[in-house]
Parts: structure tokens; sequence; C-alpha cells
């Protein structure tokens, strides 16, 4: 879905922030009726968003904190708190740059620590806690 939204637009970054908030709005929303959490609605979609980003040649880096950022937006406005949403996009995040593969993980890790829009304790917790498992 999202490799459909982003391809022959000059702008990815824009065109991925705006998909990815819908999605996770409207992921959550369903979620209320299915077996998926709102966490891993939200770690899903930002782990496609990211993977599709990466498959265009964007900058995975800047791709991944702008959908996490969003991410993070959408699930709040839907009532999840900015800790979880942030926690469960990170892992998102972290988990596309992994199947990736090369310099993936470092450019993603780089751009959400350097982040000032994102909660830095929860950032450093899941990224920690990934290099650790």
């Amino acid at each position: 879905m999202v490799v459909s939204v982003i391809q022959g637009t000059d702008d990815v970054i824009s065109a991925l922030r705006g998909a990815v908030k819908t999605q996770v709005t409207g992921t959550i929303k369903d979620a209320g009726s299915m077996a998926m959490s709102a966490m891993d609605a939200v770690q899903s979609v930002v782990t496609g968003a990211v993977e599709a980003a990466a498959e265009t040649g964007t900058d995975v880096g800047k791709a991944a904190l702008a959908v996490v950022e969003e991410a993070v937006a959408g699930a709040s406005e839907a009532g999840v708190s900015t800790a979880d949403a942030t926690a469960a996009a990170v892992t998102g995040a972290l988990d596309a740059a992994g199947k990736v593969g090369g310099e993936a993980a470092g450019l993603v890790k780089d751009a959400l620590l350097g982040a000032a829009s994102l909660p830095r304790d929860v950032v450093e917790r899941v990224i920690h806690g990934s290099e650790n498992a």
C-alpha cells in the first residue's frame, strides 16, 4: 500500500507522512474489533513504511524519522499514550532497518536519537534493548 502511495512522487517524505498517519489511525480504530493491539498496529505500519521508503531509494534515516513522528501523532490522536506509541514505532523502524540491511540500522538509530520531537528516554530504551537482544 505505502509503496504505491510514494512511487512517482517528488516529495516522498511528505507522502509517507500522510500515508502513515492515515494508516495508523485507521488501523488502531480497526484494532478495537480485531485481535491486534494498537501497539502491534503502529509497529506494523511503521515497518512497512520504512521498508517501502528504502525500496524507493529514499534516505532511510529521514524516512524513518518522518514515519515514526507521524505514527506517534496518529496513535496519540487515537488515544494511545505517546510513550507506548513511540516505543512501538521505534521498534517498527528498527525492524525495517534490520530487514533492509547495510547501513540502514545505523542511519535509523542516528536519526531517531537526534530527534527533538520524540521522547529521548523511550527511544534510547528501545534502541538499547534491540542492541542487547
